[in-house]
């Protein structure tokens, strides 16, 4: 699982959102977006991802340390960035 479908369904958890529309609603984005993100076609953008953070009351930055290997394959990147992530 990666950390963009672990926070989705925290928040469908949280909010008591039985579907994926349901979730694209209270995110305000489209359902083919989230679907994308359940299929990891892609990750969340940097903007949604502070959304739910705000959500669910996660600090940004381990928001932002989580979604790295979501976003970047290159290990180097992530290892260079995560030197400094938080504990």
């Amino acid at each position: 699982m990666t950390y963009t479908i672990e926070l989705l369904d925290k928040v469908k958890a949280k909010y008591d959102l039985g579907s994926d529309y349901q979730l694209a609603k209270k995110l305000g984005v489209s359902s083919a977006r989230v679907s994308n993100w359940m299929k990891r076609k892609n990750a969340m953008d940097w903007e949604v991802a502070f959304q739910v953070a705000d959500l669910l009351g996660i600090d940004d930055q381990k928001v932002v340390y989580g979604l790295l290997k979501d976003k970047y394959e290159n290990p180097r990147i992530i290892n260079a960035l995560q030197q400094g992530a938080p504990a």
